[in-house]
C-alpha cells in the first residue's frame, strides 16, 4: 500500500492540511508539540474504518472545538492494483465519496463506498503487517515492542519462506495450497478443534449405539409374542357386541329416513308455492307502478301548466318595475357625482386653511427664533466683558495662598531674630533722634532689636552704630530673604500688603461668578441648538416664508392672517366641513349603489324568467305529447283494472303459501331431523369402532399365523446385522480418523521445524542493519513468532526487557525496516514512525541515517517529528513542515529538501 496525498479540513486543532506523499524514500513531518503529527495518522485511520454516520466517542472527539464546522478527511491510495480516492466527512452533512481510478473506474458514495474500500483493503492490504510497521506515541517510553505482531503478516511470512527456498510461489505471486492445509482439511473431517470426533465418525458411532438399542428391543418382543393371542380373543368378543348393536341402529335409520324424505317433498311443494306467490306480487307491483307513473304524469303535466301560467303574470309585472328601478338607480348615482365634486371643493378650502395656519406657525417661530438669537449675542457679549475683568484681575487663590504663606514666613522668621538679637532702647529728651533714617520724637522711648547693623544719629552731634551678634546673622539673612521673596510676590500681584491681595482676590471672585452666571444663561439658551443652529433654523423659516432678515427681533403680528387661534379655528370648521360631506358622500354612494343591485338583480330575474318561460313551454308540449301517446297505448281505465286483477292474484297464492306452511309447522320437522342425526352419528361411531377391531384383529392374525415366532425372529436377526455392519464401518472410521490425526501432528512438527529455519533469514537481515547501528559485534536471538529474546553486543548478552528505553526504540525502528527490505514490494505497507527516537542519542541517530538511506529506494517511510534531528542526516530525505496556522496545527504542509528542514527550528 502507498500513500499519494492526505487532505485534513477541521480535524482536531488541524484548520486544513494537504500532504502530498512520494512513492518511496523517507518523508519527515517536522513540526512543533501539538500542532498535529499524531491527529494526521488518526486521521487516516478513521477514514479508513469508521463509517462517516459513526457517533463512537472516538469520532465525535477530533470535532474542533474552536468554530462549529463537520471534520473531513481525503486520501488518494494505491494498494494491489487498485489506486482509489476516498473522502469522509463526519459531525454535520456526513457524507462518503469514493473513485476508484484503477483497475477500472467506479464511482460510489455512502455505506456503499465505504464497504467497497474494507473489501479492497481486505483483498490487498495485509492488516497485520500494517499494524507492525508503525511506532505509535505512547505515554510510557520504549512502549512499543520492537517485534509487535510481525509473526501474524502472511506477508513476511511469504518473504521469508522464500528467503529459506520452503515453499513454492505461483505466477500470480500467491502461495499455493500446502500440505498442512490438506492434511489439517482432511483431520478436520474426522475431529474438532479441541479433539472431538465429528462428521461421519460421530455419526457413525451414534447409529451404532442406535442399532444396538433397536436390537435389544426386538429381543424383548419376540419373547412378548405371547400375550398376542390373549388379544386377540378379547377382539372377537367385542367385534361380536358392536356387530349387533349396529344392526338395531340401522333398522332406526330407514324409517327415520322415510320420514325425511316426505319432509323434503313437503318442503319443495312449499318453495314451489312461495314463488309462484313471488311472481303474483311482481306483477301486481308491476301493475301499481305502471298505475302510479300514469297519475305522475298527468299530476307533472298539471303542475307544468300551472307554474307556466304564474311566470307569465310575474313577467308582465317585473317590466315595469325593472323600468322604474333602472330610472331611480341612474338618479342617485348622478347626486352622488354632483356630490363628489362639492366633497372636493370642501377639502381644497380645508387644505388652503392648514396652509395658513402653518404659515402663520412658521412666522411665529421665526419671531422666537430671532429673539433668542439676540438673547444669545446678548449672554456671549456679557460672557466676554465678564472674562475680560476677570483676566485684568491678577490675584488668583493660588497667589493669595502664596503671599500669606510668604507673609506667615516673614512674621516667624522676624519673631526668631528679635528673640536671639539685642535689644537697642532709644529714649528722646530735647534733641532729635535718627534710628536707622527714623526719628524718634523727643520725650518718646523707642525699642530696636538689632538683628542687623543699625544707626543712630544724635542731632548731629554723633553717630552709634550698633551691630548684631555672631549668633544673630543666619536668622536676620533668612528674615531678610523672605522679606525680599514677600515683596516680589506683592509687585507680582499689583498690591502692597497682604490685605490688599485678599481684597483683589475677592474681586476676582465675583468677576468669576459674573462669568459663571453668564455662560450657564448662554447655555441654557443653546441646551438644545446652538447659535449656528437657531441661524440655520431662521434661515429655512425665513426660506419657506418668502422673507428676509428685516424684521426685528421681537416684531409682532402683522395682519390678521397670524391671528393663530383664529387660523386654526377656521382649518377645524373646515375639516368638519369636509367630513361632513365625506359622510354625505358615501351615504349617496351607498344608496346609488344599493339601488343599481336592485336595479340589477330585477334585470336579471326577468332575463331568467323570460328564458324559464321559454323552456317551460317546450316541456308542458313534451309532456303533454308523451302522455297523450301513453293513454293511446293503454287507457286510464285499463290500467286500473290490470292494478286490481294482479292483486288478487297475489293474495290467491299468499293463502296458499299459508296453508302449506301451517302443514309443515305439524310434521315436527326439527324433531325428526335431529333424531335422524344422533342415529347416523351412532351408526358412523359403530361402524368406526368394527373397523378399528376389524384392523386389530387382521393385525394379530397376521402376526399369530407366523409359525413358531418367525416374524420376530427375524425383525431381531435384521437389527443384528445391521448392528454388525455399522460396527465394521465405525472400525474402519476410527482407523482413518487416526491415521488423519498422525498424519497433521507430523506435519505440525515439520512446519515448526521450517519456521525454525525462516527465522533465520530475518535475523541475518536484522543483524545486517542493526550492525550499521551498534557496530559489527551486534547480534539478536529471535523465538520461532520472532520475537526479540536478548541482544548482544561486545560479547556482553542482554535479555530484551533489561534493555535501555533507547536501545528498545532502536530495535524496534531497525525490527519495522528489516521487514519491510524483506516484504515483496506489491505487498509491503508505509513504516510510520512517530516521535519514535525520543530517546535516540546524536551519534546513533546519525548511524540510523545510513539505514534509512538504504531502506529508501524501496519502502515509503513517514517520520514524525518534532524538529531537526534524524532527517538532517538525511540528503535525500522530504521534510514537509507542518506550522502553526490560524488554529492550532492548522497551517500548511511546505515542503523543503532536507537541509532547509533542519535549518528550521
Amino acid at each position: 500500500m502507498r500513500i499519494h496525498r492526505l487532505v485534513l479540513d477541521d480535524f482536531r486543532g488541524v484548520g486544513h492540511r494537504e500532504l502530498v506523499l512520494p512513492d518511496h524514500g523517507v518523508v519527515v513531518l517536522e513540526g512543533a508539540n501539538e500542532v498535529g503529527k499524531s491527529s494526521t495518522l488518526e486521521a487516516l485511520d478513521m477514514l479508513l474504518t469508521e463509517k462517516h454516520s459513526s457517533r463512537k466517542a472516538a469520532v465525535l472527539a477530533v470535532k474542533p472545538v474552536h468554530r462549529d464546522a463537520p471534520s473531513a478527511v481525503e486520501a488518494e491510495i494505491s494498494t494491489g492494483p487498485y489506486r482509489f480516492t476516498l473522502r469522509k466527512q463526519w459531525h454535520s452533512r456526513p457524507a462518503t465519496t469514493l473513485t476508484v481510478h484503477a483497475p477500472r473506474a467506479e464511482q460510489l458514495t455512502g455505506d456503499e463506498a465505504h464497504q467497497r474500500v474494507r473489501d479492497i483493503l481486505t483483498e490487498t492490504l495485509d492488516q497485520d503487517l500494517w499494524d507492525a510497521l508503525r511506532v505509535l506515541q505512547d505515554a510510557s517510553p520504549g512502549a512499543a515492542r520492537a517485534d509487535a505482531a510481525l509473526s501474524g503478516s502472511s506477508a513476511l511470512a511469504a518473504a521469508l519462506d522464500a528467503a529459506a527456498g520452503s515453499a513454492p510461489v505461483d505466477a500470480s505471486g500467491e502461495r499455493a495450497q500446502s500440505l498442512h492445509a490438506a492434511a489439517a482439511e482432511r483431520a478436520a473431517q474426522f475431529w474438532t478443534a479441541t479433539g472431538r470426533p465429528t462428521g461421519r465418525h460421530r455419526t457413525c458411532a451414534e447409529e451404532l449405539a442406535a442399532a444396538r438399542t433397536e436390537a435389544a428391543r426386538a429381543r424383548e418382543a419376540l419373547d412378548l409374542l405371547s400375550d398376542d393371542a390373549d388379544r386377540h380373543a378379547e377382539l372377537t368378543a367385542d367385534r361380536a357386541d358392536v356387530q349387533a348393536e349396529l344392526t338395531a341402529r340401522t333398522e332406526e335409520a330407514t324409517a327415520l329416513a322415510a320420514l325425511v324424505a316426505d319432509l323434503a317433498g313437503r318442503r319443495e311443494r312449499l318453495a314451489g308455492a312461495r314463488d309462484r306467490a313471488a311472481a303474483a306480487a311482481r306483477a301486481a307491483a308491476d301493475a301499481q307502478g305502471a298505475l302510479a307513473v300514469r297519475r305522475r304524469e298527468a299530476a307533472d303535466l298539471a303542475g307544468r301548466t300551472a307554474a307556466l301560467d304564474q311566470d307569465v303574470a310575474r313577467a308582465a309585472e317585473l317590466g315595469p318595475a325593472a323600468e322604474a328601478a333602472q330610472a331611480e338607480a341612474g338618479a342617485a348615482a348622478t347626486a352622488a357625482q354632483e356630490h363628489t365634486v362639492a366633497q372636493e371643493a370642501a377639502a381644497e378650502a380645508a387644505d388652503a386653511a392648514h396652509e395658513a395656519v402653518r404659515r402663520a406657525a412658521d412666522r411665529a417661530a421665526l419671531q422666537r427664533v430671532r429673539r433668542r438669537l439676540a438673547a444669545v449675542a446678548a449672554s456671549a457679549d456679557e460672557v466676554r466683558t465678564a472674562a475680560a475683568a476677570v483676566a485684568a484681575l491678577r490675584v488668583d487663590a493660588a497667589t493669595v495662598r502664596a503671599v500669606e504663606a510668604a507673609d506667615d514666613s516673614v512674621r516667624r522668621l522676624r519673631a526668631r531674630a528679635e528673640a536671639v538679637a539685642a535689644r537697642v532702647v532709644v529714649e528722646a529728651t530735647a534733641v532729635e533722634v535718627l534710628v536707622d533714617g527714623r526719628p524718634v520724637a523727643a520725650g518718646t522711648v523707642a525699642e530696636h532689636a538689632a538683628t542687623r547693623p543699625l544707626s543712630v544719629d544724635v542731632a548731629g552731634f554723633a553717630t552709634v552704630r550698633v551691630l548684631p551678634g555672631a549668633d544673630t546673622a543666619p536668622v536676620a539673612d533668612e528674615l531678610e530673604a523672605a522679606e525680599a521673596g514677600l515683596r516680589e510676590l506683592l509687585a507680582a500681584a499689583g498690591v502692597e500688603d497682604v490685605t490688599a491681595a485678599r481684597a483683589a482676590h475677592d474681586e476676582r471672585r465675583a468677576a468669576q461668578a459674573a462669568v459663571d452666571l453668564a455662560r450657564a444663561q448662554l447655555s441654557q439658551l443653546t441646551a438644545d441648538a446652538d447659535a449656528d443652529a437657531l441661524r440655520a433654523e431662521a434661515e429655512r423659516l425665513e426660506a419657506e416664508l418668502g422673507t428676509g432678515p428685516t424684521a426685528g427681533p421681537t416684531a409682532g403680528p402683522t395682519a390678521d392672517e397670524d391671528d393663530l387661534p383664529a387660523l386654526r379655528a377656521a382649518e377645524t370648521a373646515a375639516r368638519e366641513a369636509v367630513q361632513e360631506k365625506r359622510s354625505r358622500g358615501r351615504h349617496l354612494q351607498t344608496t346609488a349603489a344599493g339601488l343599481a343591485r336592485a336595479a340589477d338583480r330585477l334585470a336579471h330575474e326577468l332575463t331568467a324568467l323570460q328564458t324559464r318561460l321559454e323552456l317551460s313551454r317546450t316541456e308542458v308540449a313534451t309532456a303533454a305529447g308523451r302522455l297523450a301517446t301513453a293513454r293511446a297505448a293503454a287507457g286510464d281505465a285499463d290500467l286500473e283494472r290490470a292494478a286490481a286483477e294482479a292483486g288478487d292474484a297475489a293474495a290467491r297464492t299468499d293463502a296458499e303459501v299459508r296453508a302449506l306452511e301451517a302443514d309443515l309447522a305439524d310434521q315436527d320437522e326439527a324433531t325428526v331431523l335431529r333424531r335422524a342425526r344422533e342415529v347416523q352419528t351412532a351408526l358412523d361411531a359403530l361402524s368406526g369402532r368394527r373397523g378399528e377391531l376389524d384392523d386389530a384383529l387382521v393385525l394379530l392374525e397376521a402376526k399369530l399365523s407366523v409359525m413358531g415366532g418367525e416374524a420376530r425372529q427375524e425383525a431381531w436377526d435384521e437389527a443384528e446385522s445391521r448392528v454388525q455392519r455399522l460396527a465394521e464401518e465405525q472400525a474402519g472410521l476410527e482407523r482413518r480418523a487416526a491415521a488423519a490425526r498422525l498424519l497433521l501432528r507430523t506435519l505440525d512438527r515439520h512446519r515448526d521445524t521450517q519456521r525454525r529455519r525462516y527465522v533465520q533469514p530475518f535475523t541475518d537481515r536484522l543483524e545486517e542493519l542493526g550492525r550499521t547501528v551498534f557496530g559489527e559485534t551486534f547480534a539478536i536471538t529471535l523465538d520461532d513468532d520472532l520475537r526479540i529474546v536478548q541482544r548482544t553486543l561486545h560479547s556482553r548478552t542482554v535479555a530484551y526487557e533489561h534493555l535501555s528505553t533507547g536501545a528498545k526504540e532502536q530495535l524496534a525502528v531497525l525490527v519495522r525496516l528489516a521487514c519491510a527490505t524483506l516484504v515483496d514490494p506489491a505487498d509491503g505497507v508505509p513504516v510510520v514512525l512517530d516521535d519514535a527516537l525520543g530517546h535516540t542519542d546524536p551519534e546513533r541517530l546519525g548511524r540510523l541515517a545510513a539505514v534509512f538511506e538504504h531502506v529508501a529506494p524501496t519502502t515509503q517511510v513517514l517520520l514524525l517529528a518534532p524538529g531537526p534531528g534524524l532527517h538532517t542526516d538525511l540528503p535525500g530525505a522530504v521534510v514537509l513542515r507542518l506550522d502553526d496556522g490560524p488554529g492550532e496545527g492548522s497551517g500548511p504542509a511546505v515542503r523543503t529538501p532536507a537541509a532547509a528542514g533542519a535549518s528550521t527550528g
